[in-house]
């Protein structure tokens, strides 16, 4: 206890050092709250306000979590009690004494150039008698609060009823630094025995102060805890209460109550510490077993009621609505689009800047020692084996009945963070299930974490996806780049690099779990002292727990949508939208205040550390805002802008310090059109006094608001003022290169002239279509032909615009179409000037249309004028330009032949003409292309002399024309939408007047064609429509069937003939003076008849030969 006294007197004398700042993680952290209003601002992210002193950094590190767990201890506070001199340690002239000290703390070190200012760290210690002043909130719980474990909800309707029956279950937790901000109830159940009073029992929880801690919290005489008892699952709270209202209770307490303000450890004692008040709505509550004596909260410690008497209450019955707790509104925090969530989904919009490991394990170590926050000799061995031989460690008699078979690998996971080493806003994202104790079917100790190529003052942000519950142990572990510092809130180690490592660690992280609804983070597992673990331990009165709250997570902890069981000592802000428990209920150990449920007596606590160094009382802050130069007041948004130290490098664009997007990026105003940076180094000598040479900042504006005029103005701005107050952007640079102050112009306003711009618009439509149905997919050229002045611009690059492209701005050839309609365009954001509009690619299936559009964009309003002779066709306002379908044609060659005669003539003279005709067949024959007519009559032409004697004459049926409506509806293999038509074509002979002895062919033959899409092998782009045709002879002249199973024959064109050349149906018509000339039934009859002939006279002459040679005589 003395030396821990000496110790903290020591380090009052130590300079503050200043940690690296985690300067872009604040940057990203006031970017979300650009999105909210400025009291939610100054809640989270407005640190500027607070301040940092010597007697601060105590203990170096930062968030004590395990620190925080036994700080509640009574030597702690003893001894700070025993450094007050007088108590006036509390008063707000000991927070000016504070502030002096920084100052001048800085002033003797900081010599700086004009850049980026790195925030003061917050440290860790145990002089609660001063403090760095926290303007927000530590703790939010958007529902109920439990010091203890939360009771089963009933199933009807999940509300609850408190009594003595059915109590949160107890819980070890000992303190909440900071402010707590509970929007629906508090329900406490503490059994810690810290503070006791006057050497009688402990005093109970304790709000605001911790008596080791980062010591970070409000103001002297701020409320440190509000609880508005809205919305809550508690329907009632029947203990503690006096009267007959049970259902308006909001502040419950089992066993003990809490206290907010001053400590003092026996009657008469000069308190110490800050004065704090707390904001209670509804009735005054009691501890359950006070008899109605001891209010459930009260301001010091010791203290049995806030008033004249039991009956009343400086705290109690108050009208909290949240709308103003410490100057600062969090009624707005819960809900769909409440603050949480919205700072919730902001993170997680952010893009990963780094990798993941989730199948690593932490390196074996047989002699892992903790220690107690003040190292008085309190501590436990850890041994991890590494691989294990799978038997398992037993944990029977655990906490957790989820660990299987009640055993464990004695192997901690290490889930590992590897960053990009240059972003100073780190992103990660990992799933909530990899967030366990189970990886591969094995039960691992528990989950340790490492962070690793982080640049010096980034910030860390950890998505964590999912909905389902996240469940684990946390580890023992904790890896800082190479550096292992979970122990780095040991006094042994104050002001050393673990110590100061363990600091900006916490400072750095935010753990974001963004749909999860469910989070409990558990305890680490200590289980040496037991027998069974083969490691020494004793047989009964083991010192082992699995729910250890000094394996403390280090970061803030956001779950918007959930609630948060907590076991650990945490160190950060943490935010919960549902419930909140500090769940810490299983005896580890007992020492001198009694039981514990650390294995080294420190038990839970919320130590409070603000998120990426968002504490700027020495940084000067630059802001200005956009107008429209045609009024001078209407805001603009989406500017971004660079930061330069000198005018040279402004206009030559060379060093920026930083780029301020407007709701974005680095911008910490929270209005549209305003922008404000909050670090910048104000001067050389940074906390000097007497150092008034500030210097000056120089903004180039590098992207102007949507449709205004990018301005290349140069503007400057003088750090006066720093902390809270900005420094408004005061003039700008003239073309001499000197600074012109603005007149008039208070708050930097910076003018925007408006682009005039046109937009053109069309529809694509088939030619003749009076319903003008829009077609999909063309491509165009536009072309800027002529500046707005009318001036020729030569070789003006095309742009391409392509139906329904709405992404093209991000390529730089392209124009995207803005209407998101197929076959309509729209055109936006066309300067003035004149453009040429041609087809690249037509519709499928349709002709490019070859002509060139002209248009103007008026430089005067941004009107659209298309030039006479070059504009397309305008129906009732709407501009139409059409295109032909795309067709291709075929053409049937026939050919007539006679033999055996001339061609015939009729009865005066003309040749006759012979008939014939095309019929469509097959699958396809009631939607097809057909000539009109489908008949062809062949003769030879009139006047031709019989000189000519002509036999074969050729000629075609008329044209059948196909478009795309012909094609597949599937491309199929060769992607060509490929289809066949097939046409029988025949001779018709007459049914009267018949020449006379002509055989009339019978012949038949297929005709089969086949239309395809034409594609570009290079652009891939579809370009018209072609046919391929093949004729199959089914039968010959004479009527009979051709080819393998009547399959046919194919009719081949000459060798070397163009194979596009469709090949010709020949039909032979034949001649005969002795036969019938019926056709082919009467000419096979005759053929049978003389050859029945011919076959008897053989046989005659035979006989007679046999009979002459028998006889000797030849018979005549």
């Amino acid at each position: 206890m003395k030396a821990n006294s000496e110790k903290t007197k020591q380090s009052k004398k130590a300079t503050r050092r200043v940690l690296a700042g985690v300067l872009c993680g604040a940057s990203v952290l006031s970017l979300v709250l650009s999105l909210v209003m400025p009291p939610i601002s100054q809640a989270i992210a407005n640190d500027a306000q607070t301040v940092s002193t010597a007697e601060t950094v105590m203990g170096g590190g930062s968030s004590s979590e395990s620190a925080a767990v036994g700080n509640t201890s009574e030597d702690a506070e003893n001894q700070n009690s025993d450094e007050t001199d007088g108590g006036e340690s509390g008063s707000s002239n000991s927070v000016e004494q504070a502030q002096s000290a920084n100052a001048a703390s800085a002033g003797a070190t900081a010599t700086v150039k004009p850049g980026i200012y790195v925030p003061t760290s917050i440290g860790i210690g145990t002089n609660i008698n001063v403090s760095t002043p926290d303007p927000g909130v530590a703790t939010y719980v958007g529902r109920d609060m439990y010091i203890g474990g939360k009771p089963s909800d009933k199933p009807s309707d999940g509300t609850i009823d408190l009594d003595a029956d059915n109590a949160p279950t107890g819980s070890y937790a000992a303190e909440a630094e900071g402010l707590t901000v509970v929007r629906g109830k508090l329900a406490m159940n503490p059994l810690k025995e810290s503070w006791p009073y006057n050497n009688s029992g402990g005093a109970g929880f304790r709000f605001g102060t911790v008596g080791f801690g980062s010591q970070f919290r409000p103001v002297y005489g701020s409320t440190v805890l509000a609880v508005a008892g809205i919305d809550s699952a508690i329907t009632k709270m029947s203990v503690g209460y006096n009267g007959n209202l049970p259902g308006a209770t909001t502040v419950g307490a089992w066993n003990k109550g809490a206290w907010v303000g001053q400590q003092r450890p026996f009657e008469g004692a000069t308190p110490s510490g800050f004065a704090y008040t707390a904001q209670i709505a509804g009735p005054i509550t009691y501890w359950r077993d006070s008899d109605y004596k001891r209010q459930s909260v009260v301001t010091m410690q010791g203290n049995w009621y806030e008033g004249l008497s039991a009956l009343e209450s400086t705290l109690f019955n108050k009208a909290v609505d949240l709308t103003n707790v410490n100057g600062s509104d969090y009624s707005s925090y819960n809900g769909t689009n409440g603050y949480l969530s919205k700072l919730s989904k902001q993170l997680d919009s952010f893009e990963d800047t780094g990798e993941v490991d989730v199948n690593g394990f932490a390196e074996p170590n047989s002699n892992y020692v903790i220690n107690k926050y003040n190292n008085d000799g309190t501590s436990y061995t850890l041994k991890f084996d590494g691989s294990d031989d799978g038997s398992g460690k037993s944990v029977s008699g655990a906490l957790d009945t989820g660990i299987p078979s009640n055993k464990i690998r004695n192997t901690e996971r290490l889930i590992t963070f590897t960053g990009d080493g240059t972003s100073m806003q780190q992103v990660f994202t990992i799933a909530g299930s990899e967030l366990s104790n189970w990886k591969d079917g094995v039960y691992y100790r528990g989950v340790d974490f490492k962070f690793t190529n982080i640049p010096e003052g980034a910030s860390i942000v950890v998505n964590v996806t999912g909905t389902n519950p996240v469940e684990f142990h946390n580890g023992w572990r904790f890896w800082w780049g190479d550096t292992e510092i979970s122990r780095g809130y040991e006094s042994q180690y104050a002001k050393k690099d673990l110590d100061a490592k363990y600091s900006l660690a916490s400072q750095s992280i935010m753990w974001n779990f963004v749909d999860t609804t469910s989070l409990t983070i558990r305890g680490g597992i200590a289980g040496e002292d037991r027998a069974d673990w083969g490691y020494s331990g004793t047989v009964s009165g083991a010192k082992w727990t699995d729910d250890d709250p000094a394996a403390a997570m280090i970061g803030s902890i956001l779950v918007p949508n959930g609630s948060f069981d907590d076991h650990v000592s945490t160190n950060g802000r943490v935010y919960v939208g549902v419930d909140f428990s500090m769940n810490s209920p299983k005896v580890a150990a007992a020492f001198g205040e009694g039981n514990s449920a650390s294995v080294i007596d420190m038990d839970q606590e919320r130590h409070n550390f603000p998120w990426s160094g968002s504490y700027t009382p020495d940084g000067s802050a630059v802001a200005w805002s956009k107008v429209d130069a045609a009024n001078g007041n209407t805001s603009l948004p989406g500017s971004s802008w660079t930061i330069y130290g000198t005018v040279d490098d402004a206009k030559n664009e060379t060093n920026p310090i930083v780029t301020v997007t407007d709701g974005g990026a680095n911008d910490y105003s929270s209005d549209d059109g305003e922008l404000q940076f909050n670090y910048l180094n104000q001067k050389a000598k940074i906390g000097d006094p007497n150092d008034k040479d500030y210097f000056t900042y120089y903004i180039r504006e590098v992207k102007a608001p949507e449709g205004y005029q990018k301005s290349d103005t140069i503007y400057y701005a003088t750090m006066n003022n720093t902390g809270e107050k900005p420094n408004y952007v005061q003039g700008y640079v003239d073309e001499n290169g000197n600074n012109v102050s603005f007149e008039n112009n208070p708050k930097g306003a910076i003018p925007n002239t408006k682009i005039i711009t046109g937009t053109v618009s069309w529809t694509k439509v088939e030619e003749g279509d009076t319903g003008h149905t829009p077609l999909a997919g063309s491509e165009w050229a536009l072309t800027k032909v002529k500046d707005a002045d009318g001036a020729e611009i030569p070789d003006a690059a095309s742009l391409t615009v392509i139906d329904n492209d709405t992404n093209a701005e991000a390529v730089s050839n392209k124009w995207a179409d803005s209407d998101p309609a197929d076959g309509k365009f729209k055109l936006e954001g066309l300067l003035p000037g004149t453009y040429t509009l041609t087809e690249t690619q037509a519709p499928f299936g349709y002709e490019l249309n070859q002509t060139t559009y002209e248009f103007t964009v008026s430089k005067a309003d941004g009107s659209i004028a298309w030039t006479e002779g070059k504009k397309p066709s305008i129906v009732e306002g709407t501009t139409y330009i059409s295109d032909s379908l795309t067709t291709t044609s075929v053409e049937i060659p026939v050919t007539k032949s006679v033999r055996n005669t001339d061609w015939p003539k009729d009865s005066s003279g003309k040749y006759v003409a012979f008939d014939f005709n095309i019929e469509a067949t097959g699958d396809y024959a009631t939607n097809v292309p057909i000539p009109n007519p489908a008949d062809l009559s062949i003769a030879p032409a009139a006047g031709e002399t019989d000189a000519a004697k002509p036999n074969n004459i050729t000629a075609t049926f008329g044209a059948m024309t196909f478009n795309k409506s012909h094609l597949s509806t599937e491309a199929g293999t060769n992607k060509d939408y490929a289809k066949t038509y097939t046409y029988t074509v025949k001779e018709v002979a007459p049914a009267t007047g018949a020449i006379d002895k002509l055989r009339y062919s019978k012949a038949e033959y297929q005709v089969a064609v086949t239309v395809k899409a034409v594609m570009n092998e290079t652009t891939g782009k579809y370009t018209g429509l072609t046919t391929s045709t093949t004729v199959t002879q089914m039968k010959d002249d004479m009527g009979n069937t051709l080819g393998k199973n009547g399959q046919g024959v194919a009719v081949q064109t000459s060798a070397g003939a163009d194979p596009t050349i469709i090949p010709v149906s020949t039909f032979t018509n034949t001649y005969s003076t002795t036969l019938p000339l019926s056709g082919m039934s009467g000419v096979t009859l005759t053929y049978l008849a003389g050859a029945a002939v011919l076959c008897a006279a053989a046989a005659w002459m035979h006989i007679r030969r046999k009979a002459n040679a028998k006889g000797g005589e030849r018979r005549e």
